[in-house]
């Protein structure tokens, strides 16, 4: 057994916007159509035969948009039930996990270890102060494009830049305030 460690450095991005975070989480819901069935992806992905299934069932899904719901946790709830606080409940702590099969294809072509970071994840928080919210999430570029060997694929790194814009036109429009 072999093991290594490759050291690289991540950018994360951080929006504070005044909206409070049920606003942002009912837009971010609405962007990725979370009231539909989140299992609908897997199905898609677990049954499509060919590319042009593929592309069909994800656009049925997307309707238009960059990104679909693939799941969330809310580490609020588990946190109060865990310390009983009932008077002071902590802020809370969404992490919402949303991607799109061809989005990720064209970085997964370039390095199978892309997989580690895709589907991306979004971390909405609410202040403490509870004065609006945090969106965070770690710039996909930045995280992806060292890939196994820890040198940056220019390829990748391209590929991995076209999910930084979405994301970032994602996550500019469920915080305006």
């Amino acid at each position: 057994m072999d093991k290594r460690t490759i050291q690289f450095t991540a950018q994360r991005v951080i929006y504070d916007t005044s909206a409070p975070v049920s606003t942002v989480c009912a837009r971010l819901d609405e962007e990725l159509h979370r009231s539909e069935d989140g299992t609908s992806v897997i199905n898609v992905m677990n049954s499509s035969k060919s590319r042009e299934e593929l592309e069909s069932g994800i656009q049925g899904i997307t309707r238009g948009h960059d990104f679909m719901f693939f799941g969330a946790i809310k580490h609020h709830d588990w946190l109060n039930a865990w310390t009983g606080n009932t008077t002071n409940p902590v802020p809370e702590i969404h992490v919402y996990t949303l991607g799109n099969p061809l989005i990720a294809q064209t970085m997964l072509r370039h390095e199978l270890a892309t997989g580690l970071h895709v589907p991306p994840r979004i971390l909405v928080l609410e202040k403490e102060d509870r004065s609006g919210t945090l969106v965070v999430y770690d710039l996909p570029s930045s995280i992806i494009s060292p890939g196994l060997s820890g040198r940056v694929n220019e390829e990748l790194k391209k590929a991995a830049e076209g999910l930084d814009e979405k994301l970032e036109r994602l996550v500019t429009k469920v915080t305006r305030s």
